[in-house]
């Protein structure tokens, strides 16, 4: 078993004053490429280059992520979580942080699914900063990801949740953006000051530079050559509002559904 007892009161205070960095974005919002930034940044995200999603290559920690978002995705504040399911999360946090070798530098993940799971974040990590990454949902409706498929476990839970079992995929995509986007929206403001910074994908994809270095003040730390070089080399600003090469009446039908979301984050349907 992966998980045998409770943190010892010592582990549970010293996990407290943890400040870990995490980039929060519903999958396919471009969170891969702030990975690599903040990896190149010095930032451990535990990651290597045999996994270009970026996501934590710790299959242990990502699945336990995945299964407590299945039970626990539709809590709307920290208040929610039972006290069990609160010290499951601790428990997968703590064993992650002391495979990556307990570092004393800046460290965090990426892991999309753990945007499901913000309450139980805010309640666990009183010290984390974030990173949020918001994507055009019309974009993110014509792709696919887990959190939108209805033949995968945690997919079909959120389509139904939603109500959207039966709707078209593009719908059901860009519902599930909204769902993801829009909690973390409402949770937000109870964040201390300085633990938050926002960013949109375009703005990275046009402005990679500039953007980056909203990174490096928000966690005071210098721009590095080898995170210049992947700026240079690995951002494609043609990712920005692909969803014009798609049916306009499905982009309709999609600003639809999620107009009002679109417009609190600066996208005109």
């Amino acid at each position: 078993m992966f998980f045998r007892r409770n943190l010892t009161p010592e582990q549970r205070e010293r996990l407290d004053g943890l400040s870990p960095v995490i980039l929060m974005g519903r999958g396919h919002s471009g969170t891969r490429v702030f990975a690599w930034a903040c990896q190149t940044l010095g930032i451990r995200l535990g990651i290597s280059a045999s996994k270009l999603s970026g996501d934590a290559e710790d299959l242990k920690f990502t699945s336990e992520i995945k299964k407590i978002a299945i039970n626990c995705f539709h809590y709307q504040t920290p208040e929610d979580p039972t006290n069990r399911e609160l010290e499951r999360l601790r428990q997968a946090i703590w064993k992650y942080y002391q495979k990556l070798g307990s570092p004393q530098g800046l460290w965090g993940w990426k892991f999309p699914e753990t945007c499901l799971i913000t309450p139980m974040l805010f309640k666990v990590l009183p010290r984390a900063r974030f990173i949020h990454i918001v994507r055009d949902g019309r974009d993110i409706a014509f792709k696919r990801h887990l959190t939108d498929d209805p033949k995968r476990t945690l997919g079909k839970k959120i389509l139904k949740h939603l109500n959207a079992l039966n709707l078209p995929h593009h719908v059901q995509a860009a519902l599930s953006w909204a769902y993801q986007v829009d909690l973390f929206d409402r949770l937000k403001s109870t964040l201390p000051p300085g633990h938050l910074l926002e960013i949109k994908f375009e703005s990275m994809c046009l402005n990679p530079f500039s953007e980056t270095q909203k990174i490096c003040r928000f966690l005071n730390i210098p721009m590095t050559p080898e995170c210049e070089h992947y700026l240079a080399h690995k951002i494609n600003p043609k990712k920005v509002a692909q969803y014009k090469e798609h049916d306009a009446g499905e982009v309709a039908e999609v600003e639809k559904h999620i107009g009002p979301l679109l417009k609190r984050h600066g996208y005109t349907p």
